[in-house]
């Protein structure tokens, strides 16, 4: 039962993942010359070389929290198929690009609310999505 809900789980994170990319990839060529200076999660997704990995990031921690809302903290590791219980967390699949150095591994959920950092791999700039999903630059 406990695996069957796990792989139920996975396949539900993997077809949300593959949407929410589809969708990016379609919405990026519309967001070019005429950003909207009142949107700043959009006009700063068009300059961060890193979104897509901070927004495949807060997918995954925002689905295994739609599942199970009790965690105070999720991991990010590429090296699981599909959500499973390790070091005493919840550990779901994410395998980041190479546009990002690093990319926060756990993140720490307080009263539903999050950021996850990733490092660019070209400028080295430090970005922050919180769970709304604004992108910001990190403050060292």
């Amino acid at each position: 039962m406990k695996r069957k809900k796990m792989l139920t789980t996975g396949l539900g994170l993997l077809i949300t993942v593959t949407g929410v990319l589809g969708l990016a990839a379609c919405g990026s060529d519309e967001s070019g010359a005429e950003t909207p200076s009142g949107s700043s999660s959009e006009s700063a997704s068009v300059d961060v070389d890193v979104a897509d990995d901070l927004e495949n990031a807060r997918t995954a921690i925002a689905d295994a929290l739609a599942e199970d809302d009790s965690w105070g903290q999720i991991m990010l590791a590429s090296d699981v198929k599909a959500p499973t219980v390790k070091y005493g967390m919840l550990v779901v699949p994410y395998t980041p690009s190479d546009a990002a150095s690093r990319v926060q591994g756990t993140v720490t959920i307080t009263d539903g609310a999050y950021t996850i950092e990733a490092d660019s791999a070209a400028s080295g700039q430090t970005w922050q999505i919180d769970q709304d999903g604004t992108i910001t630059e990190a403050s060292k």
